[in-house]
């Protein structure tokens, strides 16, 4: 029997998930809710209808299709939300892309050929498939199956993880995945749950026993302006880091996205701006020398 998974995007020729050049599966769901997430198209496990303003030429083809959900006004054309089942087919009639469906329900084989298509960029750069999300660990089934296929043709495989999942779930793709990119996004437990909706200690308990296993593991912490950026915090992701007794490990510290604002009004949901800016790179190596000097660890951003 086929494993299937909800797919929002297949991006291939990546750079900035896992070394080399990369294909990276995105999956829909996830259990915690981030405040600064950049991917807010993949939190809900189900499909979603997004609609782009700029891109209607207010045909009226979504009225005729979905008249309870679609009304074209001379100014605009009018997406009502509430009780839309995100059938699709209103985004199927629309011919400018202005309405289209994020999640589509995709099993380990399809995805897998399309994979394939770029296994000589992998073997060139040294490159391969990443599962990301949302939360990829909550579709074990399809991350194992699919990454099974990969190994299987020499493709390597990663995957990138909050761990905020059953211990039982990373199980399941440890035998078939060669490295984890796993986020640690701040550090005090009341302070996360404020932040992303959850606690954190499911997560650093994973951690702790995923760099007991042989997998190579890097872990990433997103630098969000003034939530988890200050010496005290800094100091904080040491201990944990240095409770993990594991010289293999090392750390990788992503700056902070402003360009999402977009992302959520499309799926008509409310962007949170922690800045209007990135980090400076002089910013980003302070903090990595913080790690480093702390921790003995690599730290790069």
């Amino acid at each position: 029997m086929s494993v299937k998974a909800k797919v929002t995007n297949i991006s291939r020729c990546s750079l900035h998930d896992g070394p080399g050049i990369r294909s990276v599966i995105y999956l829909k769901g996830c259990a915690l809710r981030c405040k600064w997430c950049h991917n807010p198209e993949t939190l809900i496990a189900g499909s979603q209808i997004a609609y782009l303003p700029d891109k209607c030429i207010k045909c009226g083809r979504c009225v005729d299709i979905c008249p309870n959900h679609h009304t074209v006004n001379e100014n605009d054309m009018v997406f009502l939300r509430d009780g839309c089942t995100s059938c699709g087919k209103c985004a199927e009639a629309c011919p400018t892309g202005a309405l289209s469906l994020i999640g589509e329900d995709r099993d380990a084989e399809s995805v897998f050929e399309e994979i394939k298509k770029d296994v000589e960029y992998y073997k060139m750069s040294g490159g391969g498939v990443t599962f990301s999300g949302g939360e990829c660990l909550l579709s074990p089934d399809f991350v194992a199956k699919t990454a099974e296929k990969c190994k299987a043709e020499g493709i390597s495989t990663a995957v990138e993880s909050a761990l905020f999942v059953p211990w039982e779930n990373i199980e399941k793709v440890l035998p078939y995945i060669d490295l984890f990119l796993t986020d640690l996004k701040i550090p005090d437990r009341e302070k996360h749950i404020s932040y992303t909706g959850q606690p954190n200690d499911i997560i650093i308990e994973n951690l702790k026993r995923l760099v007991m296993t042989d997998k190579q593991v890097t872990v990433r912490i997103p630098i969000i302006p003034g939530v988890n950026d200050s010496q005290n915090d800094l100091e904080s992701f040491a201990e944990i880091l240095n409770s993990l007794e594991d010289p293999r490990v090392t750390v990788e510290l992503l700056k902070y996205n402003y360009l999402a604002g977009t992302k959520y009004s499309m799926i008509g949901e409310k962007y949170t701006s922690f800045s209007e800016k990135t980090q400076e790179d002089k910013e980003m190596s302070r903090y990595c020398n913080i790690i480093s000097e702390k921790t003995g660890l690599k730290c790069s951003f």
